[in-house]
């Protein structure tokens, strides 16, 4: 039960304090007597909301909180009339559980014959096949499932112990597994398979568990062996230490092809790290050999590309734009490249004329041909769809409701999830009007999702919403900078979500840091005691305004370097400045070398033009400084 019952509470909507309404009263009441198994007065109440918008969550919760007690006939029909809701998922897939914990099999068949998505239900599965006259079957796919570098759930472990009771955990699945482990880089899962191998092999798993803390141990030849598993040890651990050393391993490659009669083929993804790791780390040394290993090997002719960029070796860039296959040859990076090596090399009618084409492609790339052609940004916004008003487009979509509900007791996260549920299971168009119903209500980080379901590149106005327009405006009088920085910021960092919150836990609409938040507080004389007041919009917007503004005169008002250090931190930004000077601005940006940032610095830099455009501002993608200034 303990699986179901977190299924359960991570999916309970709970009525906090802003319930208001009589409706939300009853809501919040009934919840807390079927919590408490008061079925008399939940029924009570129940029939007092039969008209609510969040009448199926109590129906949900009377059958989740019990799922022994819930009528096989009840959880289908309950799925089946509110598909819409997500609750359905939710009950399905707690049920599922309730009846593989059941050992109800055929049940189990019954509701979800399919293959399901996730591990462990697909273990719950394969255990419900074997269970069912499908021995073998189940007895195959439970090893696939099991052959795996990273731990698998705890309900997995029933049906792995038929697959070993059936003599197929053998000494050869054991390693199979242990290397993909060491691959991934999972100690905790190579300790854990050494203790089930068998005393031929034991000797070869303790060596691995060394590596992962000793890497440097595989340029010892003394520890390895001709023997097969010795010598597929030596290999995927000359793999992981070129990553770190390139040098020794180079060094060492010859002696180790000589005393272990190594095929070209087998060191084939040895010689592969090696130049990945050179050309990551921008290294002169062993060029002509980086440069033999690098063809028709897409992924390291890109980074040989990117390295000719920081290297400003435009004859040389042109010819590996070449070598790149020819779909990524055509995206827009690679024209703006491609056109940016020709006009250095003083061939400026090609040049310009692939700016150009470039410059009808929207984003960074085209921002920037389009600068430096001197052709107007293409900003072209999709016709806006005639939303149905509220009253029809309710009655139509009973979602839209509950979605409002939700949003008026605060319940964001719920509300979301409501929304996301239903724009996955309905067409591009209609995602397309939902985005728009949502501008309509003023729920704009809701229509910004629905532009993304949509893929809506073009639907400018659903993906750039302007939500708070006097907050961000007021800021960035306050602060001295455009309120288009500000909007860019924040739709990158949090999609103009004000509950985001970040694994590392960065939260609200600027994603600030509790560290950062307490600091800037600080300065300002602003009241902040609890890092839950950044879910706040206005406290979220007025401390991380004042830390890019920060961050801004640092870096004598320069976005590029600001938005890089709001990303990454200045101490980073400080690191990758003093390694070297003098770049131009765009292979500066380019060559950042974290993509997360890279990508960052682009889409504010794009976010920025594109919210000065629907602010009705003058359009500039590049300030002359930032253009001209040496990186």
């Amino acid at each position: 039960m303990k699986a179901v019952w977190g299924i359960i509470l991570s999916a309970l909507l709970v009525p906090g304090a802003m319930a208001q309404t009589m409706d939300q009263l009853r809501y919040r009441q009934a919840y807390d007597a079927v919590r408490a198994n008061d079925m008399a007065r939940f029924q009570t109440l129940r029939s007092q909301l039969n008209h609510y918008p969040l009448l199926p969550y109590l129906d949900y919760y009377r059958l989740a909180f019990r799922p022994g007690g819930a009528e096989y006939g009840e959880v289908t029909r309950f799925i089946k009339e509110h598909a819409d809701t997500p609750q359905s998922n939710r009950l399905e897939r707690s049920y599922l559980i309730h009846l593989a914990q059941s050992n109800q099999w055929s049940q189990f068949l019954r509701l979800y014959p399919d293959v399901p998505n996730s591990t462990e239900l697909r273990c719950m599965h394969y255990e419900a096949r074997y269970h069912t006259g499908h021995r073998e079957e189940g007895l195959r796919e439970a090893g696939k499932l099991w052959l795996s570098g990273e731990s698998r759930p705890d309900a997995c472990d029933s049906l792995f112990s038929l697959w070993q009771g059936a003599g197929l955990r053998t000494q050869e699945a054991v390693w199979s597994r242990m290397m993909l482990a060491f691959e991934g880089g999972n100690s905790n899962l190579v300790n854990h398979l050494t203790n089930q191998l068998g005393a031929g092999l034991k000797g070869s798993g303790t060596l691995m568990a060394s590596l992962l803390s000793q890497p440097a141990k595989v340029m010892n030849p003394v520890y390895f062996s001709q023997e097969r598993h010795s010598r597929q040890l030596l290999l995927q651990g000359l793999v992981r230490y070129a990553n770190s050393e390139p040098d020794r391993v180079l060094g060492a490659l010859a002696s180790y092809r000589s005393r272990f009669a190594f095929s070209a083929q087998e060191l084939k993804p040895v010689e592969y790290a090696i130049a990945r790791r050179y050309l990551l780390d921008r290294s002169p040394a062993q060029r002509a050999w980086v440069d033999g290993q690098v063809r028709a090997q897409p992924e390291l002719v890109e980074l040989r590309a990117r390295l000719a960029i920081w290297e400003e070796d435009w004859r040389g860039l042109e010819g590996w734009i070449k070598q790149l296959p020819q779909a990524r040859q055509k995206e827009d990076r690679w024209r703006y490249w491609q056109a940016r090596a020709l006009e250095v090399q003083g061939q400026q009618k090609p040049a310009k004329a692939l700016y150009i084409e470039t410059a009808g492609l929207r984003g960074f790339y085209g921002f920037m041909a389009a600068q430096r052609s001197g052709v107007p940004y293409r900003l072209k916004n999709e016709p806006q769809v005639r939303a149905p008003d509220w009253r029809s487009a309710a009655g139509r979509w009973p979602f839209l409701a509950r979605v409002k509900e939700l949003l008026a007791m605060n319940e964001i996260a719920a509300a979301r999830s409501e929304w996301i549920h239903n724009m996955d299971r309905n067409s591009v168009a209609q995602r397309i009007e939902f985005g728009h119903v949502a501008l309509n209500q003023g729920w704009h980080e809701l229509a910004i999702l629905a532009s993304i379901r949509a893929e809506a590149w073009d639907a400018l106005d659903l993906r750039f919403p302007l939500p708070l327009q006097r907050t961000f405006s007021q800021m960035a009088r306050e602060r001295v900078m455009d309120t288009s920085l500000l909007y860019a910021i924040s739709r990158q960092e949090s999609a103009l979500y004000p509950l985001a919150q970040s694994p590392v836990g960065a939260r609200g609409l600027m994603q600030l840091m509790p560290a950062t938040a307490k600091e800037t507080a600080g300065k300002l004389g602003v009241p902040y005691r609890d890092p839950q007041q950044l879910f706040d919009p206005m406290m979220n917007i007025r401390l991380g305004s004042a830390y890019l503004k920060r961050l801004l005169d640092v870096y004598d008002g320069n976005r590029i370097l600001a938005a890089a250090a709001y990303n990454a931190g200045p101490g980073r930004v400080k690191r990758w400045r003093d390694a070297h000077t003098d770049k131009p601005m765009d292979v500066w940006i380019e060559s950042i070398p974290y993509q997360e940032t890279r990508n960052y610095v682009q889409n504010v830099l794009s976010f920025d033009l594109i919210y000065r455009h629907r602010l009705k501002q003058p359009l500039r993608f590049m300030s002359e400084r930032e253009l001209r200034h040496q990186y």
